[in-house]
């Protein structure tokens, strides 16, 4: 169910201390300034040569609505290097595993629907069967009408993992959600 905000929250950098990776921080620097007083920046504002040190990490999706599924619209060449293919026009279903699906599409429908501000840090999941130590920010994007109908992300991964230490269980993983909406805390 998609809520009817009131107005937008007022965020600045400094509410995210928790966002630790600088290419991370840059990402939502940007956003937040295409922001402006609005609920999120419209998708054609955002400008890859202001996040040019994390574009090759970034990932933009189309949410689907009707279907409440989500659609890779493209996927920078790390991201792609991690799915061993091009996930370009690739749905949720197609690319990640079925057990690890449910929890996913719940959190980023969040993103959407409430609408938030999604960060993820500690074993980031990925569609294999690799447990990654990483950083993710997945931001709502709005289309030209206003209505949030993508999101752009970035994940950053440390590929320090010894052979066997995997899989990590999800509790290894921390999820923080900021609310877009003023009264949304």
């Amino acid at each position: 169910m998609t809520a009817t905000p009131v107005g937008s929250r007022p965020l600045d950098l400094d509410s995210f201390a928790h966002v630790k990776d600088e290419r991370l921080r840059r990402l939502l620097r940007h956003w937040l300034e295409c922001r402006g007083g609005g609920l999120a920046p419209k998708r054609s504002v955002i400008d890859p040569t202001a996040i040019g040190p994390i574009l090759s990490s970034v990932w933009m999706c189309d949410y689907l609505p009707d279907e409440r599924r989500f659609r890779m619209r493209l996927a920078g060449e790390d991201i792609n290097r991690v799915y061993g293919r091009n996930v370009t026009q690739c749905t949720f279903e197609e690319i990640i595993t079925p057990a690890l699906l449910p929890d996913l599409m719940r959190r980023y429908r969040r993103v959407v629907e409430e609408p938030a501000i999604m960060h993820c840090a500690g074993n980031i999941y990925l569609a294999s069967d690799r447990s990654d130590v990483g950083e993710r920010l997945v931001l709502p994007l709005a289309d030209d009408s206003g209505a949030i109908r993508h999101v752009i992300g970035a994940s950053v991964y440390r590929m320090e993992l010894k052979a066997g230490e995997g899989p990590i269980m999800r509790e290894s993983m921390t999820n923080t959600f900021t609310p877009l909406a003023s009264g949304g805390d």
